[in-house]
């Protein structure tokens, strides 16, 4: 953009009678030192992502659980660019797997014997990680007997005694690649764990699609594990997508008309591949999931006594970053399909809220005494 603004000065003042030449021997000067200034920056951004690499890889110890900032800024970073930093090998890539207080499960019949016969597996959404499920714990200090950092995963196996494996993986990624390797994930879980006779899906935002989608290539594999699968949930998952991404790659495409705007095109378009697959979720696909129990769940920033008014802000914005439409995945049929709207809770309220407890609650006890064969 520097370039292209100086460039346009210049060639205006070298059309000027006695100041071309000196005109151009400015520019050259001009050039020669933005250049090395822009390139210094760039070499020295390289540099700092490659010694923070070099540094992941030195400190990297399965038994340090890293602190919630740590992996916080990491999950961001994925979010951001975890498709470039996957292929360019950079420590920083997060790698999928499951984990439980901050560690790295191990995927064999030792690391999994404590599972129990049903287990809840948690698909974190753009940008989170394991720990987002534990937000907004506030919700629950009015609910009589809850703790005060309660969640699902603490809640199910205080009532129904269900276990849980939190899953953590690079949101940059696209939707397939996350979604096969979580199917392969959990066709590990389902030979080393046979004790395990039903697993529950449960996604938030993305996590809602690459749940979904490791469910549809399963199916399309036949791989054993999806037998025993009970149920899957997508809390406020933009099946439909997401028109904040829309939005965005709209701005994109318009600033590459301009010579002036294009280089903020460029860095704009290098969103990564998994943002960018939330333009469209999974529209048009038309995935079905044959005998599996889908339950959608929509949340929306009005409450169901706001009124005309509040039905309009729910139909434009659902609950704030997921249109109603598109949570519910609306217009694709499905005998098995249960959409619910939960009027009042917002995009990151449906992570943590006694009232999408209550749903999942009642959704498992009523698979309690009828687990899926195998």
């Amino acid at each position: 953009m520097h370039r292209t603004i100086s460039s346009t000065t210049f060639d205006l003042l070298k059309q000027l009678p006695g100041l071309g030449a000196p005109a151009g021997w400015v520019q050259g000067a001009h050039d020669a030192i933005t250049q090395g200034v822009y390139s210094a920056v760039k070499q020295g951004g390289h540099a700092l992502l490659g010694a923070a690499s070099q540094l992941e890889h030195r400190i990297d110890d399965p038994n340090r659980p890293p602190g919630p900032r740590e992996s916080a800024v990491r999950s961001a970073l994925n979010a951001m660019s975890g498709n470039h930093l996957a292929t360019a090998g950079n420590g920083l890539a997060i790698d999928m797997g499951f984990f439980r207080a901050g560690k790295r499960l191990l995927l064999d019949e030792v690391s999994l014997a404590h599972l129990g016969p049903r287990v809840c597996v948690y698909v974190h959404g753009l940008a989170c990680d394991e720990n987002s499920w534990r937000f907004h714990s506030f919700h629950w200090l009015d609910v009589p007997g809850a703790p005060s950092h309660a969640h699902y995963a603490e809640r199910l196996s205080a009532e129904l005694g269900i276990d849980a494996l939190f899953l953590r993986y690079n949101t940059g990624l696209s939707l397939r690649s996350n979604a096969q390797a979580l199917s392969s994930l959990l066709a590990t879980v389902a030979a080393e764990a046979p004790q395990v006779r039903e697993l529950v899906l449960i996604g938030h935002s993305m996590g809602g699609l690459v749940a979904r989608l490791a469910c549809e290539h399963a199916q399309a594999h036949e791989l054993p594990w999806l037998a025993r699968t009970g149920l899957l949930v997508g809390l406020g998952s933009p099946h439909q997508g997401a028109p904040l991404e829309r939005l965005g790659h709209l701005a994109s495409e318009v600033m590459s008309l301009f010579d002036t705007t294009r280089p903020l095109h460029e860095l704009a378009d290098l969103r990564s591949r998994g943002v960018k697959d939330l333009r469209h979720g999974v529209a048009g696909e038309a995935i079905q999931l044959a005998s599996l129990p889908v339950r959608w769940v929509s949340g929306s920033l009005a409450g169901e006594n706001d009124g005309a008014w509040g039905a309009l802000l729910n139909r434009l914005l659902g609950d704030g970053l997921v249109p109603q439409a598109s949570a519910a995945d609306l217009g694709v049929p499905g005998p098995l399909v249960e959409r619910v709207e939960l009027a009042g809770l917002g995009h990151l309220d449906l992570l943590n809220h006694p009232r999408v407890f209550a749903l999942l609650r009642e959704w498992l006890a009523a698979h309690e005494t009828d687990p899926p064969p195998g």
